[in-house]
Parts: C-alpha cells; structure tokens; sequence
C-alpha cells in the first residue's frame, strides 16, 4: 500500500474562515495561526472552520474490501481505478501461464518467489493461508474468463474481495479526522488501519497537530 500526498489547503485558509466568525485579523505568524485553529477548532470543537482544509491522497494497492470500508466516509470525493478498461492487465499478465492452485503453504503452492509475486501484483494478501490461496483460485478463475472472451463488465463480477485497486481521495480536515477517530481504532478492518496509518503519516507535518489527539497511534 502507498499513499502520497498530491495537494493541500495552507492553513491560512481556516485561519481566514476562524476570522469571519469572530471579526479578528488573520494571523501572519504560523504558529499563532496553527494555536488559533487548535484553540477553535480542536478544543471548542468549532470544527466546521476546518473544513475549508482540503487533502487531495493518491492510494495505492488497496483491496476491493478495504474500497468498500473506505466509501462509507462519505464526506469526501472517490475516484477508482476502473476494472472496465483495466482487467485488461490480468489478461496479459502471462496469459499462458496459469495460477495454478495445489495443496501446502502459500510458497510451495507458488515453488517460486517470481511466481508469488506475479499473484501479488494483483491481490492483496491477508496472511491467513487458507483464505489467500482462495482469493488466488478466485483470480484464476477471472482470468479464464477474460482470456474466454468474456467482457470485463461481466468478468467482473468474479473478481475476488482481495483484488487489489488504485484511487484518489480527495476529502476536508473535518472528514478527516473523523475518518483517522475511527480507522485507527483496532475495533476496524486490519486493512483499513494501515491504511489510516499512512494517510496520517502523508499529511504535513504542520498540520498534525489537526489529528494526533484523535489518532490512536499504534505504530
């Protein structure tokens, strides 16, 4: 999994928003703007003002499950990587050559490293032997179906929970600190706390002080 911050709102912005409530001047000193933010927003939970901060996260290498978990923030703008003009990739990966399912651990279904990491490139994988060879029986399927001939929008809908996808989250300071509240609990999907992990670890290091009372840091 990779996430990559691609832009952000300068803080300035909800300093200008914090202002227009209270009739005050902005602040030029970055810290005094970051104590004002902290003050309003974090403490007196005024948190709206704080929606003028925008994220935009390109996500990377992410399950079709932990998708799932992430489009319940609906707060926030989604745009994935379509499995109608990319299945095309498994297609080709090799087409030839089978994932071929046998009986033992997940190295010896494989016999070789190369071979466990052309699975890999496709799905992500839990750790948990019996489900991960049946996602990887559950790829091979999908790519019968496409090297038959099936179209990908019915193909598809073989497509393993493990399949992995791409995406860019585009989401406000607010959403995001409910969405980090929430998904770094360990009462979440192991996935999608990873996940809350390195969207964290993404945003600026001034903007932290947004999120690390509310972030359950178990890292």
């Amino acid at each position: 999994m990779k996430v990559k911050l691609l832009s952000h709102s300068p803080l300035e912005v909800a300093d200008v928003a914090i202002c227009k409530c209270y009739g005050n001047e902005p602040h030029s000193d970055i810290e005094k703007v970051k104590a004002r933010i902290n003050r309003v927003a974090n403490v007196s939970k005024h948190s709206s003002t704080i929606e003028h901060l925008i994220y935009s996260f390109d996500i990377d290498g992410i399950s079709r499950a932990c998708l799932t978990e992430l489009a319940r923030h609906r707060i926030a703008s989604y745009t994935v990587k379509s499995s109608r003009y990319t299945l095309q990739e498994l297609k080709k990966e090799q087409s030839f050559c089978s994932f071929e399912i046998l009986e033992g651990d997940l190295l010896h279904t494989y016999n070789t490293k190369e071979q466990v990491e052309r699975a890999s490139k496709f799905l992500k994988f839990t750790g948990e032997e019996s489900v991960d060879i049946k996602s990887i029986a559950s790829l091979e399927m999908l790519r019968q179906e496409l090297i038959k001939g099936t179209s990908n929008d019915i193909s598809k809908y073989c497509m393993p929970e493990a399949y992995k996808t791409s995406l860019v989250m585009t989401i406000n300071a607010r959403s995001l600190q409910n969405f980090l509240e929430l998904r770094s609990s360990k009462h979440a999907l192991w996935e999608i706390q990873n996940l809350a992990k390195a969207i964290y670890k993404a945003t600026p290091d001034d903007h932290k002080f947004l999120y690390e009372n509310i972030f359950i840091k178990e890292v």
